[in-house]
């Protein structure tokens, strides 16, 4: 037979959906053309001006539509949405998200291998595609404590050639890797020439290129267009983060603009975003509407929502719309104010997530297992009440607020308690900016070790709240006038909850509500924000459970 006659007989047979008369988007040649795209099979068959209506089963009318490839996070803790990957899916797959680059560091902060292992496992059940970087950096420094120990070199061996893995996790120990430290040496070893996620915060400009001389190649910390013009001097590509907490996409988007530079080198992050922010704005849908509204075009949005992240970890036949690509698609208007259909290989969301309901009961052995406290474990000492911790809004940044006298007394209080059992930490320092009255809020989440922090204005709240949280094997807890006035359990390692994704909107969203409620700072995002103050790699100042440290110093007070 004739291949062409084959071939017509072929386009003669309904089969797949077809999206006719869309403004298609070219992510890398930033072109936008009035074209029809035939999917079949989960894969885009062609795109062309004019295909037959009559070779589809089904026709989307597109006209005054964006048809563009499916978004994608680049640098993500899905930890950080307090559920499960599949419940993390079904939550973003709306908003046009269909992969994410995620960096499960927080699981393996708290059980290592064992961790990875099972949240692959996760992972490969959700909605979306999941590709994964191995953490490089467990625990982030030898300055607190965590869960699972060191995880080496060698404990990565069995995961560098998984299919879904594709790269090294964020490096936070660059004097590491500067040092040449021979373990950091090994794992960077493991993966030479593949994509390796960089973490510069707090990092002196000098260092940079014995940095990015290890084949670290991104950054998702920079905050200012200072930090961007040099690391995109040195070559690096920068993630532009809009999280919960972090928010820099508009001023990251505004040094694009000004300096002229190439969006090539630029994708889209959230970092760490809550279930209850992603419902009311969404996902990297955000970013995208940001970025249109200041005036970027079509073109270079989709390069660096869709394609960039594909190139950059080597994720082939994605993130575009072309011919044999994955039909991962996004159909909206022009100002990305409404979207009107998501394909995720071919198939629409909402057929999607049908197979995604509440699946089979899965449990959790408990890892809060500090001693009970009492008020009288986080009462402050008067060596502790010259020195706070201020929080500024809209930043992970911390400044140091020195104190007189008893002005200590007119400030919420941190507390960072050791949660494994291991050695009994705790410490404790005024905290500026946080503002709860009449009670504590408590979390697990505390990155990267994840600790028990809590802020409160009084001890014995502070001492219910924790409690709570150890009975609850983790989660969120807020205490008023001695008892427990809100939760949201997070039993899987301290970290996720098992429910599904509206019951997950729905409890952090209220809980979240009751902490604003209590007189926490309406600019930041009462847990979200706490779960940083811990962190000794991002600075200035961070309360650990060893002690209140600074970190440009290197030294506790």
């Amino acid at each position: 037979m004739n291949p062409n006659s084959m071939k017509d007989k072929m386009e003669r047979l309904p089969e797949g959906l077809l999206l006719k008369n869309g403004s298609v988007v070219d992510g890398e040649t930033g072109e936008v053309s009035r074209q029809d795209v035939w999917v079949v099979g989960g894969r885009i068959a062609r795109v062309a001006p004019q295909i037959e209506e009559a070779c589809a089963e089904r026709v989307v009318d597109c006209t005054d539509r964006v048809v563009t490839a499916g978004f994608i996070d680049s640098h993500v803790h899905i930890e950080s949405s307090m559920v499960l990957p599949e419940a993390f899916g079904c939550a973003v797959l709306p908003h046009g998200t269909t992969t994410v680059i995620a960096d499960p560091h927080e699981v393996v902060n708290v059980a290592g291998a064992e961790g990875l292992r099972r949240f692959l496992q996760e992972a490969r059940r959700a909605p979306i595609s999941v590709f994964t970087v191995i953490p490089s950096c467990v625990p982030a420094t030898r300055l607190d404590t965590n869960g699972a120990g060191h995880f080496t070199a060698d404990q990565m061996r069995e995961f560098v050639d998984l299919p879904d893995v594709v790269g090294l996790g964020e490096v936070m120990s660059f004097g590491d890797v500067v040092a040449l430290e021979p373990e950091m040496m090994a794992k960077l070893e493991l993966f030479r020439g593949r994509p390796i996620d960089g973490h510069t915060a707090g990092m002196p400009d000098e260092m940079l290129d014995a940095y990015v001389g290890q084949g670290i190649s991104n950054d998702h910390e920079c905050y200012d267009a200072k930090g961007v013009l040099l690391r995109y001097a040195k070559g690096m590509n920068i993630y532009i983060r809009e999280g919960s907490a972090a928010r820099n996409g508009h001023d990251l988007l505004a040094c694009i603009k000004e300096h002229g530079l190439d969006c090539a080198r630029f994708a889209f992050c959230t970092d760490d975003k809550h279930l209850a922010t992603i419902a009311r704005e969404g996902h990297i849908s955000y970013l995208v509407r940001m970025a249109l509204q200041m005036g970027f075009s079509w073109g270079e949005v989709a390069r660096m929502a869709s394609y960039n992240p594909c190139q950059y970890y080597h994720l082939e036949g994605r993130g575009n719309v072309r011919e044999g690509y994955v039909a991962d698609l996004v159909v909206l208007d022009e100002q990305a104010d409404e979207i009107s259909l998501v394909l995720k290989e071919g198939r629409p969301a909402e057929e999607v997530l049908q197979a995604h309901g509440r699946g089979e009961v899965l449990t959790m052995d408990n890892s809060v297992r500090f001693r009970t406290l009492q008020p009288e474990d986080i009462e402050l000492k008067p060596e502790a009440r010259h020195l706070a911790i201020r929080l500024l809004e809209g930043q992970l940044l911390t400044e140091p607020l020195p104190l007189k006298e008893d002005e200590w007394q007119g400030l919420n209080r941190l507390a960072t308690i050791e949660r494994y059992g291991k050695n009994g930490h705790i410490a404790l320092c005024p905290l500026a900016g946080y503002g709860i009255r009449g009670g504590a809020v408590a979390t697990s989440v505390s990155h990267d070790s994840h600790n028990v922090v809590c802020a409160g204005d009084n001890a014995v709240d502070m001492a219910v709240a924790c409690n709570r949280l150890r009975e609850l094997g983790g989660g969120y807890v807020i205490a008023s006038e001695g008892r427990v006035v809100g939760e949201f359990a997070l039993p899987f390692y301290g970290l996720m909850s098992p429910v599904d994704m509206q019951d997950a909107i729905e409890g952090i969203a209220r809980i979240e509500h009751q902490a604003h409620e209590m007189g926490v700072s309406r600019g930041i995002d009462p847990f979200i924000t706490l779960s940083f103050v811990a962190l000794p790699v991002i600075p200035t100042l961070r309360l650990l459970d060893t002690g209140l440290y600074h970190v440009l110093d290197g030294k506790f007070y």
